[in-house]
C-alpha cells in the first residue's frame, strides 16, 4: 500500500502547507503564536518536511522536531488547537481529494489530541486522565 505522502505528492504537500500557513498568519487568533517566526521560507521548508515524513514520506532533512515543546512555548491552548484543526480541515478539503484530505486530517487530529493531553497535563497532571 502506498504511503499517503506518495499519494498526495511532495509538491502538493508543500502547496497545502504554504496555503494553510498563509491563512494561519492572517487569522486574528492563530496568527499570534506564529508572530515569533522570523524566517517564513525556512519555516515552511521545515513544516513541509514534517508533514511529508508524518504522512509516510522519506526524510530528506536532518531537522529535529520538538512539536510539543514548541507549541506549548508558543502559547497553544486546546482552544487554539481546535481553531487550527478547523482551518486545516477547510484548507485540506479545498485543495485535495476527499480521501487524501481525510487521511492527512486523521494524522493531524492525532497530533492535536496528543498536544491537548500534554497541555492539560502541564496545567494540572491530576486532571489529564479525567478530562481526555
Amino acid at each position: 500500500m502506498q504511503a499517503v505522502a506518495q499519494q498526495i505528492g511532495q509538491a502538493q504537500v508543500r502547496a497545502v502547507v504554504t496555503e494553510f500557513y498563509s491563512r494561519v498568519r492572517a487569522h486574528p487568533e492563530l496568527g499570534v503564536p506564529f508572530q515569533r517566526v522570523s524566517d517564513w521560507p525556512h519555516h515552511l521548508d521545515i513544516l513541509t518536511h514534517f508533514w511529508w515524513v508524518t504522512l509516510g514520506g522519506e526524510k530528506y532533512l536532518g531537522h529535529r522536531y520538538e512539536v510539543t515543546e514548541r507549541h506549548l512555548a508558543a502559547g497553544f491552548t486546546p482552544a487554539l488547537l481546535d481553531i487550527w484543526l478547523a482551518l486545516f480541515t477547510q484548507t485540506a478539503h479545498e485543495m485535495l481529494p476527499t480521501e487524501m484530505a481525510d487521511a492527512w486530517l486523521e494524522r493531524a487530529q492525532r497530533i492535536g489530541k496528543s498536544l491537548r493531553i500534554l497541555y492539560v497535563w502541564q496545567q494540572d497532571p491530576t486532571r489529564a486522565d479525567r478530562e481526555l
